[in-house]
């Protein structure tokens, strides 16, 4: 009976979800609504054994409300999301208030006698009051669950399972401790109510999981032109992290692009100065790289600046800031980094490209390349004040080591060349 009531609600809540191109999403927010007075109401309680007792209200009916959350939060956006959130407590509110009505009416003398009674009411308006302030951390805690895990789980099932999973236990075990905290069968009712809610989440996950792969209609991702894959579902943060990253990011080696690297300089040099720490600069540029395009092929020399690229995210810290700058040009922004230091991470980029290049399989088509990189620091370099001073000593000095036969890295400390070539 429990898993026959736990399939009506998925089918309830996923088709209205699945209509809301036709009805809205008005009539899911209803039933929701109606969801949350049955869940303090219904007091039923079913034995599937001796010590294992289970409320189908909460059992079936809470879970199929953290459902609809998800989906809703997965497939519209934050706002529509917020908007249920509020709809839900202020369904709790409002079935606490009329029950509480309702259970003083029947304590009015006078009152024709049913089968109605008061305590009955006033009791689930404790339970709804009680219930308000959790619901509104569960249905927020389940939206940062998923965000959470999602980063560290790929696909669709397991966030949305290991979300549900984790909000039904939460929500269990706090709501067991007010309702039945002083009751002698309070391990049993927790671990019962664990079971029942857990199973149900399972069964709600497969079918979220079976709904979102086969019937939800296939969306394009913001700004992609891509049909977005079903195990790939965007968030609405991560929808915008993801815009936010394109704006900022190069499109071919992944690093951060010219924009970015021109409104962090200014920024990460007054944070400098004013922490009177030292910032030091990289520019990087690839040795007879038109030699690549010319006799190998734009797709080759495309290949060689993602490996380059590849590396200096390797080598890079957290705070660093490792940028494409144009053509076949990169730059590095160290913070709290002297020149010696930034002289020594330019030598082991440049004896990482050389292994990396040594020891490609297959082979790379071009062999091995070099780079001639140029080092300018605040505040060693006593001619560095602003931002342009950063870039124009680092520049001059790279092109002081590509004058001097490339393969060299030029700093105020000295010059230094390796044995790529």
């Amino acid at each position: 009976m429990l898993a026959a009531e736990a399939a009506v609600m998925a089918v309830i809540v996923i088709g209205l979800f699945r209509a809301r191109t036709v009805l809205g999403l008005t009539p899911l927010y209803i039933v929701l609504g109606g969801m949350q007075y049955l869940e303090a109401m219904l007091s039923l309680r079913v034995e599937l054994m001796p010590g294992i007792i289970m409320y189908p209200a909460s059992t079936v009916l809470f879970p199929a409300t953290l459902l609809s959350v998800l989906l809703i939060y997965l497939k519209e956006d934050a706002i529509e999301a917020r908007k249920l959130v509020y709809g839900l407590v202020l369904a709790n509110l409002t079935g606490a208030l009329l029950s509480l009505l309702i259970g003083w009416h029947l304590t009015v003398p006078g009152t024709v006698p049913s089968n109605l009674r008061a305590r009955d009411f006033l009791g689930s308006a404790w339970v709804s009051t009680a219930g308000t302030g959790l619901l509104l951390v569960d249905v927020i805690g389940i939206i940062l669950c998923y965000e959470f895990i999602g980063r560290y789980v790929r696909g669709l099932f397991l966030p949305f399972f290991s979300s549900l999973l984790v909000i039904v236990a939460f929500d269990n075990l706090i709501f067991t401790g007010i309702i039945h905290g002083d009751s002698p069968d309070f391990l049993s009712l927790l671990f019962s109510g664990l079971l029942g809610k857990a199973s149900t989440a399972l069964f709600y996950s497969i079918a979220a999981w079976t709904y979102l792969t086969y019937a939800e209609p296939r969306t394009a991702t913001v700004g992609s032109g891509d049909v977005a894959d079903v195990f790939q579902r965007l968030t609405y943060r991560q929808k915008y992290e993801q815009a936010r990253q394109r704006m900022v990011r190069d499109a071919l080696t992944g690093l951060f692009n010219r924009g970015h690297f021109d409104e962090n300089l200014p920024r990460m040099l007054d944070q400098a100065k004013d922490r009177r720490e030292p910032l030091s600069l990289l520019i990087m540029d690839v040795d007879n790289f038109k030699e690549i395009n010319d006799s190998l092929s734009h797709v080759e020399g495309d290949r060689a600046l993602q490996t380059i690229a590849r590396i200096l995210m390797e080598q890079s810290r957290a705070s660093d800031v490792p940028c494409r700058y144009g053509g076949d040009e990169f730059v590095m922004l160290l913070p709290a980094t002297e020149t010696s230091s930034a002289a020594e991470l330019a030598a082991r980029l440049q004896e990482t490209l050389l292994d990396r290049c040594r020891n490609a399989t297959p082979p790379y088509p071009w062999g091995t390349i070099s780079t001639t990189i140029g080092v300018a620091s605040y505040p060693s370099d006593s001619d560095v004040a602003t931002p342009s001073d950063l870039i124009r000593v680092a520049d001059q000095r790279m092109y002081e080591g590509k004058r001097a036969g490339r393969d060299r890295i030029v700093s105020a400390t000295g010059r230094a060349w390796s044995d790529a070539q």
